[in-house]
């Protein structure tokens, strides 16, 4: 019979409880493709004619028409910290569209290209059951509002602890210049 020492069990204990953590960390953050349609899912192999009406559909997005992404970006910076704002951040509104690029946002195409980079999980991502260091980056705030294709979006991006710095990292090009 083999006997554990609180030497040999702790570490054994301590892989348990790390594994634990990355399951529950990964639970419900699938990739963002689920969200966003396949092209040509359930239809009919493409023809000519289809082909010529999806080319015909593309124009009508450039000439005005509904945007694969829509957002107003809002950002401003909380009185709470005495933390310095971040160089280049401004307080303000703008809106950024994609497909085509546009909007009033300073760097529409930086901006779409970070969008189309990482989808939409940054956006989605709900970190309040996260394991998070406590830690402040910054002062830095910003709500975003709209959608990314089929996915409406309406969250808060700040940096009062280890995963919303992470989050808000990620989508820096999106909500700050």
């Amino acid at each position: 019979m083999r006997t554990h020492t609180f030497a040999t069990a702790l570490p054994t204990r301590l892989a348990a409880l790390a594994a634990l953590g990355l399951l529950i960390t990964a639970c419900g953050n699938e990739p963002a493709e689920v969200d966003a349609p396949t092209p040509g899912a359930g239809a009919p192999e493409e023809t000519e004619t289809d082909a010529t009406d999806e080319d015909d559909e593309d124009a009508e997005d450039t000439d005005g028409g509904d945007a694969a992404v829509e957002l107003v970006i809002e950002t401003s910076v909380s009185g709470e910290d005495d933390l310095p704002v971040q160089e280049g951040f401004e307080e303000g509104t703008w809106t950024l569209t994609c497909s085509p690029a546009g909007g009033d946002h300073p760097d529409p195409e930086a901006a779409c290209a970070t969008i189309d980079e990482i989808g939409t999980e940054p956006f989605t991502m709900d970190t309040s059951d996260m394991a998070c260091t406590m830690q402040i980056g910054g002062p830095e705030e910003a709500h975003v509002t709209g959608h990314i294709e089929d996915t409406e979006i309406d969250t808060e991006f700040n940096k009062r602890n280890g995963c919303e710095i992470a989050r808000f990292g990620d989508v820096e090009t999106v909500i700050a210049h």
